[in-house]
């Protein structure tokens, strides 16, 4: 269970807490990009992000410089400017877990989902004041985390499996792509955590799905689906996507893109076990709908997809859905596929189906802010 409550407190509220304290720390004005109304939600996410990072980035620097160390950009560093440099920051970092505690989070319910989206939101801004590898390991470990991004993870698990302890560990994953990439990769999820409590319309949802399986997970062409469009494997009823997983299925920058990489396992119960998440920010449009929609997760190597459903409807209850597909479905029919799995949503599911335990849940059937955390595991 998750101690703090944050019930008495809006997101709103909270949320500029933190933008409170990150103004206070660095000399910003980020409230005057939040409440700037001229700027749409994708604009203020690249200033937030380019504000922050530049502040923090020399911040660095400069700690750098004191402690006289000659600071030379990693190839990392260069990916995150160039997408930095596109016109929309639709980057979602995995995180990762232990599968230990990602097990705990897949029992929440109620208002213990609601408080994790809090309590992660409050674990990054931690994070992003971290001045050395070291620190941000710190803070990354206490916030029950292994790493954030692939390429971090992988440094990990290969220090953690030659026999480093998971603090070394994490440590020596950040020192593998860089403090500046490391910092960066952070604000991104920092961001659009911020922008999901921020933002004042109701009807809205943030989703943390978990991949505890030895499947590459895709959502074919999901761009095409972001605001209701066709031809993907994304589709929205009502609303659009604010933010979506995407990252490398390994440290090679190269790499093909998925959206949640596959579990690192190394067998029953091992204690080094760790699983892939990832983020997704739903909102409504204006008008008298809430956000609801489907994404199918196709496994890259074989025929297995996963359908996720969330639904926050204006006037019904809000829901979830998850169904196990036994081939990806053609984009056409998932208005129809949607419809099925609306009709039977429930504020939580948990089955076991063809060697896979689905999960899914919303903390509640009312209210129009939602939190969800989705669990697909092989068993």
């Amino acid at each position: 269970m998750i101690e703090q409550n944050y019930g008495d407190v809006s997101p709103k509220e909270f949320a500029l807490d933190v933008i409170d304290r990150l103004n206070e720390r660095y000399d910003l004005r980020l409230d005057d990009i939040i409440l700037n109304h001229a700027l749409t939600t994708a604009q203020k996410k690249k200033l937030l992000t380019t504000q922050l990072l530049e502040v923090l980035w020399a911040d660095l620097d400069a700690h750098d410089v004191s402690a006289g160390i000659e600071y030379e950009p990693t190839a990392h560093d260069n990916q995150l400017l160039t997408a930095l440099a596109a016109t929309n920051v639709e980057l979602e970092p995995n995180i990762t877990l232990t599968e230990h505690n990602a097990n705990i989070i897949r029992g929440y319910q109620g208002d213990d989902v609601y408080n994790y989206l809090f309590t992660l939101t409050k674990r990054f801004e931690n994070m992003a004041a971290a001045k050395t590898p070291g620190q941000l390991a710190i803070e990354i470990v206490s916030g029950s985390l292994v790493s954030v991004g692939v390429a971090m993870t992988v440094g990990t698990i290969k220090a953690w499996r030659a026999g480093a302890a998971l603090l070394a560990a994490v440590k020596t994953g950040v020192t593998s792509i860089g403090m500046k990439t490391a910092i960066g990769v952070v604000v991104f999820v920092l961001v659009a955590l911020l922008l999901f409590l921020l933002l004042e319309n109701p009807k809205k949802i943030l989703g943390l799905i978990i991949n505890d399986s030895d499947e590459d997970f895709v959502v074919t062409d999901w761009r095409k689906g972001v605001d209701g469009g066709k031809g993907g494997n994304l589709y929205l009823e009502h609303g659009y996507m604010e933010s979506f997983p995407e990252d490398h299925e390994n440290e090679n920058l190269d790499s093909p893109l998925v959206q949640i990489r596959k579990r690192f396992y190394f067998g029953p119960n091992d204690p080094d076990n760790t699983v892939c998440a990832g983020i997704y920010f739903g909102d409504r449009n204006f008008g008298f709908r809430g956000v609801e929609g489907i994404m199918v997760f196709s496994s890259k190597t074989t025929n297995t997809s996963v359908a996720h459903m969330f639904a926050v409807p204006y006037t019904n209850d809000n829901g979830t859905n998850m169904r196990l597909l036994t081939s990806k479905p053609a984009p056409d029919t998932l208005p129809t596929l949607f419809r099925e799995m609306y009709n039977a949503r429930k504020v939580r599911v948990d089955m076991t189906t063809g060697g896979y335990r689905l999960t899914s849940t919303v903390n509640h059937a009312r209210g129009g802010v939602v939190g969800l955390i989705g669990y697909i595991q092989k068993v």
